[in-house]
């Protein structure tokens, strides 16, 4: 029987990280396998390549060396002629030695000429043989590097943690279901493109990792400057008044608007568990990094903000401190809702482990996410999350050296399990989320489940690249919406409209006071951002369901990818 996880931070520790790290070293030499490349007359050839680059590497520091020296030596030259004509004679040990000078320096550079030009050769042929032995050892991994999929990483975790399952992309019924089951509300996309997403289901309840691009407005400063210049009359040390002209730099600024980009990663969830409660909590900041001191203080300091709430019948909360003041402490969510379900949902066990996560400093990443929870949606954000990369791109796999493509699968793979288990640890701490399994998970009909959501269409849009949609006009990074525009026989075409901005240069004119007593409009460049979009369609085809005509189309456009089991080309317009 397969067992929930009900302790993330000691199954993580004492189960998963070991058997992870098995299953993906065997996936490794499974893959190997089946390609049958030749491992060791790769390893002999990336010897020999790595042979030669020690001495590409030996020729460029030659190469280097002798180039600076006969600089020195034809400088040296120049500046004891120059010398020289600048004595005309006049100072014959002076003019001697710049003679000498000369014929020291061209004696230098005209030396360092054979050497730097056979150096110069030597390192070209060297860069040629390592091109070369590159395209062999490249031709010799190409096997291997064929068999890497998009779904290799998510396979192994589903293979480590019970009860976690991926998909192959983001379908339309998986997001329909988050909108009909649980309340899911797509205005959090306003305004937002999808880089990427990846769903999947804990225990039959839906989850997607997102990765998203979103635009802020924000302010920028510019500055201005102007010289000015006027005449004074002063007085000199002989008694009498002379004409003096003043000079000075006036400087302006103003702040103007400006469109910025951020990336951001989270983590949505959907459970019917606890359906009226709503809460969110921050980060603590109590994990002692900057001392215990002062840790200690600010636990205390916490709590005694708390229990003032608590006894605070004024408002309108029915925040009640629960008896377990230290979890109190560390999650905070003071802002709940509904004291019966946040029991329920928090019990002794939940607590326990969403303790040992929130503290733990060695084995994951502690408490560094926030929980929002709205009715039965619950949205996390963690801080190394975001700094993670959350794609699964096989083309980052390729290597043209097995050894160092054998480290980095391994190396990829453990990180990418840490970063996804730790973000949904904080879930699966909650015995009650595991057990709760929604009907429609259980009375999976036969829909068509094939169809991509509008989210893995935009993911399909940046992955082709944001400047093939953009406005000609535009100098701002581009925010790509889709629109299903037709979908038949498993065929859709998407209308992909990038907004972004274009620049106006303005100027405006500041008044400052100047030092001869008079203001002065200085004038300050800057540029005005206006929108413009541009709509281009792009089409697509999942898995299974491409007709010969959709797989020669997209053979023959410029612009065409095969992504997460879907096939897509940019329609000419």
């Amino acid at each position: 029987m397969i067992e929930d996880v009900y302790e993330p931070l000691a199954c993580y520790r004492d189960e998963f990280r070991k058997k992870f790290a098995t299953l993906t070293r065997e996936k490794f030499k499974e893959l190997t396998k089946r390609s049958g490349i030749d491992v060791r007359a790769n390893r002999a050839l990336v010897a020999r390549i790595k042979k030669l680059q020690e001495q590409a590497d030996s020729a460029s520091t030659k190469k280097t060396c002798y180039g600076c020296l006969m600089a020195i030596g034809f400088v040296a030259a120049v500046v004891a002629l120059i010398g020289a004509i600048a004595t005309n004679g006049t100072d014959k040990q002076t003019q001697g030695l710049c003679i000498l000078g000369i014929v020291a320096g061209l004696a230098l550079g005209i030396a360092m000429v054979p050497l730097f030009n056979a150096v110069t050769k030597l390192l070209a042929s060297l860069e040629s043989q390592i091109a070369a032995k590159k395209g062999i050892a490249w031709k010799q991994m190409e096997p291997l590097n064929r068999l890497y999929t998009w779904d290799v990483t998510v396979k192994l975790i589903e293979a480590t943690v019970p009860r976690l399952e991926f998909d192959p992309y983001f379908t339309a019924d998986r997001l329909a279901s988050l909108h009909r089951q649980f309340g899911w509300d797509d205005s959090f996309n306003d305004g937002k493109s999808i880089i990427f997403a990846q769903s999947g289901v804990i225990n039959g309840n839906p989850f997607v990792f997102g990765h998203y691009l979103d635009m802020e407005w924000g302010e920028k400063t510019y500055e201005g400057t102007k010289e000015i210049s006027w005449t004074e009359w002063e007085e000199g040390a002989d008694g009498k008044r002379h004409r003096v002209r003043r000079y000075d730099t006036l400087y302006a600024h103003v702040t103007k608007p400006v469109p910025v980009y951020s990336e951001q990663k989270l983590l949505i969830y959907g459970n019917d568990a606890a359906p009226n409660l709503s809460f969110s909590r921050q980060p603590s900041g109590l994990t002692g990094k900057d001392g215990e001191l002062w840790s200690s203080i600010r636990k205390k300091w916490r709590l005694s903000r708390l229990k003032a709430y608590s006894r605070d019948l004024t408002d309108d909360s029915n925040f009640t401190l629960m008896s377990n003041q230290e979890f109190e402490t560390w999650f905070h969510a003071k802002d709940r809702d509904h004291e019966v379900e946040f029991r329920l949902l928090f019990t002794p066990v939940a607590q326990t482990q969403m303790l040992n996560l929130m503290k733990d400093t060695s084995v994951g990443y502690g408490d560094d996410f926030t929980f929002i929870k709205q009715r039965k949606v619950n949205v996390l954000f963690s801080q190394h999350l975001n700094e993670a990369t959350i794609d699964t791109d096989p083309s980052r796999f390729h290597n043209w050296d097995y050894d160092e493509a054998f480290s980095f699968f391994v190396e990829f793979n453990e990180r990418y399990f840490k970063d996804t288990y730790f973000a949904m640890a904080p879930l699966l701490a909650i015995p009650l989320y595991q057990q709760m399994r929604t009907h429609e998970d259980i009375w999976k009909g036969v829909l068509e489940r094939e169809a991509s959501s509008f989210w893995e269409h935009e993911a399909v849009a940046n992955y082709h690249g944001e400047d093939k949609f953009e406005h000609p006009s535009c100098i701002t990074r581009s925010i790509l919406k889709t629109h299903l525009i037709q979908r038949e026989s498993g065929e859709s075409t998407i209308a992909v409209t990038a907004y972004g901005y274009r620049g106006v240069e303005r100027v405006d004119y500041e008044e400052v006071y100047g030092g001869d007593g008079k203001w002065h409009k200085v004038p300050v460049h800057w540029t005005e951002y206006l929108p413009v979009q541009r709509t281009s369609n792009m089409c697509l085809s999942e898995r299974g369901t491409s007709s010969d005509l959709f797989k020669r189309r997209a053979a023959t456009s410029r612009e065409s990818a095969y992504r997460r089991s879907i096939l897509s080309y940019l329609a000419t317009t």
